[in-house]
């Protein structure tokens, strides 16, 4: 069993102050020169898209005082939302949220959801598609959990004992149906860690504003982003969110300039991604590194050995 704790207190914290408040600028070269440390660079975007969708910070304070009320005896918080990240997999927000709500509403508790017919199950999360698989790992998670716990009721509470974040991702890790991504928001969102979840909208305006090189994976770009001199804990539940709310409206910053959800009155967004790009992108030398030796000293290469056959 991985190390616990007697108590594990929320970390997500509210956005703060940079030590090295961010000043408005009015050209991009004024911004290379006045934001020089990566800190800089993701606070005065958390700020800049804030000015420009308040809605979305506020939801996060909403968010950060859900998560504090959550850490009672009784809560199903971290398993509501591992249930409902896996139905926002490969499909869109509103049928992700229709899916999950016809759960809700037809099962009270997740103990009911784990023995009900599997043909209800689907017939309720159909509208997220690949009802049978969706259904499938939902089903199994919750028998896991029951299995191995011991409990009357499924429950991921006890997550919140568990010290290391590399040991919570561990922990997810083992069920089926939950990657990278869905580990990386159920930490953020369901237990206040210091996440910074990469989907397509956040990785592509990382590399439209250089913050990670044009290459990266998403794996890559996620190591990038949450490594030493990424995005700060103080701002990673809210830069995250809103990215990808500015990602589906943003015609400067949408896939092929083609917003999912553009201005009602036709108009485009005057995009302050433009201020806050990086004078060179972080990570670099970092993630790419593993794809090649850097020779110092005038050191030969190694000549490649032949491949022998064997009989």
């Amino acid at each position: 069993m991985p190390p616990v704790k007697q108590e594990s207190p929320v970390k997500q914290e509210s956005p703060v102050k940079d030590p090295v408040p961010f000043k408005a600028v009015k050209s991009e070269d004024e911004v290379a020169s006045s934001l020089p440390q990566s800190r800089c660079v993701f606070t005065a975007a958390t700020e800049l898209l804030t000015e420009l969708h308040p809605e979305v910070s506020s939801r996060c304070v909403e968010r950060r005082n859900e998560i504090l009320k959550a850490c009672g005896a009784g809560s199903s918080r971290i398993l509501d939302a591992v249930i409902s990240t896996m139905l926002s997999q490969n499909t869109t927000d509103k049928n992700s949220k229709e899916a999950y709500k016809n759960l809700c509403d037809r099962y009270p508790t997740w103990t009911l959801l784990m023995d009900a017919p599997e043909a209800e199950v689907e017939a309720c999360i159909r509208v997220a598609g690949l009802s049978a698989t969706r259904r499938e790992r939902i089903q199994g998670l919750l028998r896991k959990l029951v299995d191995e716990r011991g409990d009357a009721e499924p429950s991921f509470e006890y997550l919140r004992e568990i010290e290391s974040d590399d040991d919570v991702k561990k922990e997810l890790g083992r069920f089926k149906g939950l990657g990278p991504k869905t580990i990386s928001c159920v930490l953020l969102f369901a237990m206040g860690r210091g996440e910074f979840p990469v989907d397509t909208h956040v990785m592509r305006i990382a590399k439209q504003a250089g913050w990670v090189r044009e290459g990266e994976s998403r794996e890559s770009t996620y190591e990038i982003l949450n490594g030493p001199g990424g995005v700060p804990d103080a701002v990673k539940m809210d830069l995250h969110c809103l990215l990808v709310k500015h990602g589906k409206v943003c015609h400067a910053c949408a896939a092929n300039g083609k917003p999912q959800f553009p201005p009602e009155d036709g108009s485009k967004l005057d995009c302050p991604m433009k201020l806050v790009r990086a004078a060179q992108p972080f990570g670099d030398g970092v993630v790419k590194k593993r794809a090649r030796v850097k020779k110092e000293g005038g050191a030969k290469k190694k000549p490649k050995q032949k491949a022998v056959k064997v009989e």
